[in-house]
């Protein structure tokens, strides 16, 4: 286990699926992710067993625990590229306005110094679509940098949305 001021990490496990897909198809959260299918179990058990089989694992992904041991989110290292040393980070925490709170300060610090420290990163990323600038303004608090700008990425609700890239490099 991970553990961090407000939120510890922990492996995820097979009994997580349902809940994770509630997350995943839920509006709020199911704008500003790549994925534009509601999905089912046989599309959560696809992924799990996907990223738990691959060697070396292109994902490495925890459950948010909050300090009751409830689970409050998910979050991992994800497109890792062991080679170049850089991974995006994806995060989903189930309360509303996440963004605001120490849970996911804490959530992106534990991302952040695990995939340094431990997986010696170079460079971790995140892309984050303009149909949700709280998201951006998170990373931002977080000293990401802004890359660049992907124009009409991303088609949601019947308009296109830019999405931008942020990294952080590690500290060298």
């Amino acid at each position: 286990m991970l553990e961090g001021t407000t939120v510890n990490f922990r492996a995820l496990e097979e009994d997580d699926l349902k809940t994770l897909k509630k997350w995943r198809n839920n509006d709020s959260n199911r704008v500003h992710v790549r994925e534009y299918r509601l999905l089912n179990m046989i599309h959560q058990k696809d992924w799990f067993e996907k990223i738990h089989k691959k060697n070396p694992s292109e994902f490495l992904m925890f459950g948010i625990l909050d300090k009751k041991n409830l689970l409050i989110g998910v979050c991992g290292l994800t497109y890792i590229d062991w080679k170049n040393r850089n991974a995006e980070i994806s995060i989903i925490l189930s309360k509303k306005n996440w963004q605001k709170s120490k849970q996911a300060i804490d959530t992106l610090n534990l991302l952040i110094n695990y995939g340094f420290g431990e997986l010696n990163m170079h460079r971790l990323w995140v892309e984050i679509f303009d149909n949700a600038p709280q998201n951006s303004s998170l990373f931002k608090k977080m000293h990401f940098i802004q890359e660049g700008i992907l124009r009409e990425k991303l088609w949601r609700n019947g308009e296109w949305h830019n999405s931008t890239v942020f990294s952080l490099l590690s500290k060298r």
